[in-house]
């Protein structure tokens, strides 16, 4: 019987796809037969390709496979107004789908990775919750991703356990990823004085790694829909990005805090030419600009000597903001090996293999 790696977590964002790709690449490395599978796909929009770039991205790289996508993520669902577009009525039509995929594709094999929904508590309104699939699946047993660095994630893994038990599933283990360095010797306490007591394995703990979790200068202009504006620098398109910063003080304060972080993304209104300037002085990945403000010419000009994008937001600069917070770095294809090598490092592969 097939092992399974059931991925699950109850905030969003927790790094599913970055685990099914690490995943997949430590089962090819070990020879082992396996299939990659993502029952509902969340495409961008509700009303454009209907593929998750997330399952496009593992098909373009690491899970090469001769099945259609249709076989690998079977149903679609758009993350927003789904309320509106989903019928909770075609719950039994879409789980069966689901199913007859799975079996399709998990016949003779040792090892399934099933990537779930964004949490388990999506869907859950229209019946196609992760535990509803896992259930529909004979699955009895999820893994559980937390990413909290705070003693939180002790209250909702046990939140998770019980709601779990409740509904007839069990958490197979805990793996914990994008943990805060700092947290991670506190994690293994609590490991040791509350977790081991209640008979839940945990699986790994991954440190949060700011190559891998950090956005690119490309992402962020595509999660804005923003413009570069000086294309002698679209080399730094590919600059990492740690951290955000609002300029909307003098160029002093600004330096002030400038100073103190790496690798920023420096938010600022086009018509503030001290301020951009300011920051072109410092450790910047790129420079966003709101309104759709043209900057001076002399901006350009140190942007492009330094090799610092210029984006040009259509937003505001509290609209451009809240877009970001809603930003999902993806891993880029140069640093798959990079994920291999801290999946086999962090995770006991003992417990799972």
């Amino acid at each position: 019987m097939a092992k399974i790696y059931y991925l699950s977590s109850l905030e969003e964002s927790a790094g599913k796809s970055f685990l099914s790709i690490g995943f997949i690449q430590k089962l090819k490395k070990e020879g082992k037969k396996f299939a990659y599978f993502k029952p509902i796909g969340i495409p961008k929009s509700a009303f454009t390709n209907k593929a998750d770039p997330d399952v496009g991205f593992i098909l373009n790289t690491v899970y090469r496979t001769d099945l259609p996508y249709d076989c690998i993520s079977p149903v679609s669902i758009p993350d927003a107004y789904y309320v509106d577009l989903v019928d909770s009525m075609k719950k039994e039509e879409l789980l069966q789908k689901i199913k007859e995929v799975y079996d399709k594709i998990t016949k003779d094999i040792d090892y399934v990775i099933i990537e779930g929904n964004p949490s388990i508590r999506k869907f859950i309104r229209v019946g196609l919750d992760d535990v509803s699939i896992a259930q529909t699946l004979d699955i009895n047993e999820l893994i559980y991703i937390s990413t909290e660095s705070s003693d939180r994630c002790i209250d909702n893994l046990f939140f998770t356990k019980n709601y779990f038990e409740f509904r007839q599933v069990r958490i197979k283990g805990i793996l914990f990823n994008k943990i805060d360095f700092d947290y991670i010797a506190r994690i293994k306490e609590l490991t040791k004085d509350h977790i081991n007591k209640y008979d839940v394995p945990v699986l790994g703990i991954i440190e949060r790694s700011v190559e891998l979790f950090s956005p690119r200068v490309n992402e962020i202009i595509e999660q804005i829909g923003g413009e570069l504006i000086n294309e002698q620098a679209s080399s730094g398109l590919n600059n990492l990005v740690e951290t955000f910063l609002i300029g909307a003080m003098n160029a002093q304060a600004a330096l002030k805090y400038l100073r103190q972080v790496k690798r920023a993304a420096f938010i600022t209104g086009g018509d503030r030419t001290d301020l951009a300037m300011a920051a072109l002085t410092q450790d910047v990945s790129a420079l966003i600009l709101t309104g759709f403000i043209q900057p001076d010419i002399g901006v350009i000009t140190t942007a492009n000597e330094k090799g610092i994008p210029i984006i040009l937001s259509p937003s505001d600069t509290y609209t451009t903001m809240r877009n970001l917070e809603r930003l999902k770095p993806g891993i880029q294809e140069d640093e798959i090996e990079k994920v291999l090598n801290l999946i086999e490092k962090e995770i006991n592969w003992n417990l799972l293999l």
